[in-house]
């Protein structure tokens, strides 16, 4: 029966519009047109798709829905082929076409079990009919079949290149780490052979010192390289999730035209078989209730139970300074050179992803004031590149913290926090090399605010008895990074400050500014927020 608002329905009204055979629905309500033809999924096929494995699982279930596709449309072109031999070659389609459905399982594939027992029970149909069979059905699902797998074929392609990046860049990553672990033993035993007091010529001893040098120039070489190719190898991860993500959205359009063109053969096959009069009215009848049965929202949800991934957890390897390492021997000063050296690189990357950030938000600020400003896809492309930016800044802050906390074991001062630092965890691998895994929960992953201060850390971690020699870290500096001051003390603030000049410091009673220079001018040079600037030395007192 047709719904009460079916003469201002303005979707049965295009469907009378448009469909070939508009007299069936002389026969055929209209309101069974419009159930077997959702206009949207509730639960897009990439929420169920999490993860590495989800995705696998999806790619599984698309290819399922493409093979049964195919096979529903050579059953219907074999069905056109013998519709002249009548019962006996009706009767073997149906079995095929229940063999075919026998496996899968939803409301859409019920609707076709219906047309099998069908196929068994007609014994006579006209020349008319298997064309149309063959022209509306058959036909266009081979074609559809043949589209999606072309449309298919370069997506998965990307992922299985994005794949073999990722594996290609940890192989570097790992190298690196190993070098960087050789190196550093090679410069410990030869600066203990040096620091022991050899006896020797003086000839002998300047070329052991030379040696020394050169194997430290090495390792500052090997510390930068291993830190440059963690940071590409997490953009290579990152990059694979963007092309798994991108995958899923593009095989969820797939599925969903699938499942409509599916859902609208079924619906053609119902019109078809409909005009042939009331030989086929009891089948009719039957097919009716199983069309009126079709549930594209519970189909979806079969699916999201049958192939949903409990992969709910991101999984990023964070940076394993040889220095944090307790059984790696090494002197206590250089050790803790060595991890204030790691922490001043992070936090110049913390700095430049920060400033990134700020421009992709600024973009998107204008995507929403002016949504014509760009298509669809360029802004996914920049909410995509803020989750990116923020994954990024997730790994740094936690490298920060991890190796903050190292340094606090060896100079006594206070640990610093990270909300993320229950998920993080150590082990060694065969070569007894730790590797240092932070495994965050999906709903986690996209806050940006992580509450972490990593200027604070910084200057607590910086600022020691002596003065810290930022030397041995110039390597790691670059024209586009901040430049790195050399660190001669603290003061706290005793007044209020309100800079003037675009290079002055506006500053707080009670805050710490990180001190670089005394001016002669009654003017220090300092830090505070990020920021470098100068401030009147009367309004401070050096601690």
């Amino acid at each position: 029966m047709a719904h009460q608002l079916c003469q201002k329905c303005k979707t049965c009204q295009e469907r009378q519009k448009c469909h070939r055979f508009s007299t069936v629905y002389t026969i055929i309500p209209d309101s069974l047109q419009t159930w077997i033809s959702p206009l949207f999924l509730p639960y897009p096929l990439e929420v169920l798709a999490k993860g590495h494995a989800g995705f696998e699982d999806l790619k599984k279930h698309v290819r399922q829905g493409s093979d049964f596709c195919k096979e529903v449309a050579l059953i219907i072109h074999e069905r056109a082929e013998v519709e002249s031999t009548y019962a006996k070659g009706l009767s073997k389609i149906g079995i095929r076409l229940a063999k075919a459905t026998s496996n899968l399982t939803g409301t859409m594939i019920a609707g076709w079990k219906v047309v099998g027992t069908i196929m068994e029970q007609e014994a006579e149909l006209h020349k008319t009919f298997a064309t149309a069979l063959y022209e509306d059905i058959s036909k266009p699902m081979k074609q559809l079949v043949e589209a999606q797998h072309k449309a298919r074929k370069p997506v998965e392609a990307t992922v299985d290149k994005a794949y073999k990046a990722v594996a290609d860049k940890r192989a570097d990553e790992y190298k690196a780490k190993k070098n960087c672990y050789s190196t550093a033993k090679d410069y410990e035993k030869m600066e203990e052979t040096l620091s022991s007091g050899v006896k020797g010529k003086d000839k002998d001893l300047s070329k052991l010192e030379g040696k020394v040098k050169k194997l430290a120039d090495g390792l500052r070489k090997a510390d930068q390289e291993y830190c440059e190719l963690s940071e590409k190898a997490e953009v290579a991860r990152q990059e694979w999730d963007f092309s798994i993500s991108k995958a899923c959205a593009q095989f969820q359009t797939l599925e969903e035209e699938r499942i409509a063109k599916m859902s609208d053969y079924l619906n053609q096959y119902n019109g078809h078989i409909s005009v042939l009069g009331p030989r086929i009215t009891q089948s009719c009848d039957k097919l009716h209730e199983a069309i009126l049965s079709v549930d594209m929202n519970g189909d979806i949800k079969t699916v999201a139970q049958q192939r949903g991934t409990s992969s709910n957890v991101l999984e990023q390897f964070l940076i394993d300074c040889y220095a944090e390492d307790k059984q790696f021997t090494m002197k206590t000063d250089h050790r803790k050179s060595t991890l204030q050296q790691y922490l001043l690189h992070l936090r110049q990357s913390i700095e430049r992803e920060k400033k990134g950030r700020e421009g992709v938000e600024k973009l998107l600020e204008v995507y929403k004031e002016r949504p014509n400003f760009a298509d669809k896809d360029a802004q996914e492309d920049t909410r995509q590149r803020i989750l990116q930016v923020t994954l990024m800044m997730n790994f740094l802050e936690a490298n920060h913290f991890k190796i903050a906390s190292s340094l606090t074991e060896f100079d006594g001062s206070q640990k610093p926090n990270h909300k993320f630092s229950q998920y993080m965890e150590t082990s060694r691998d065969k070569q007894g090399i730790p590797v240092t895994v932070m495994k965050v929960p999906m709903n986690l992953v996209s806050q940006y605010n992580t509450g972490y201060d990593v200027t604070s850390v910084t200057l607590g971690a910086l600022t020691s008895d002596e003065p810290f020699d930022d030397d041995d870290f110039d390597d790691f500096t670059n024209d586009n990074t901040t430049q790195v001051h050399r660190v001669i003390g603290k003061c706290r603030a005793i007044y209020d400050y309100v800079g003037n000049a675009f290079d002055e410091l506006s500053i707080k009673t009670g805050e710490t500014v990180l001190l670089y220079e005394k001016l002669p001018d009654g003017w220090w040079k300092g830090e505070i927020h990020g920021k470098v600037g100068v401030f009147p030395a009367t309004y401070v007192q050096e601690l």
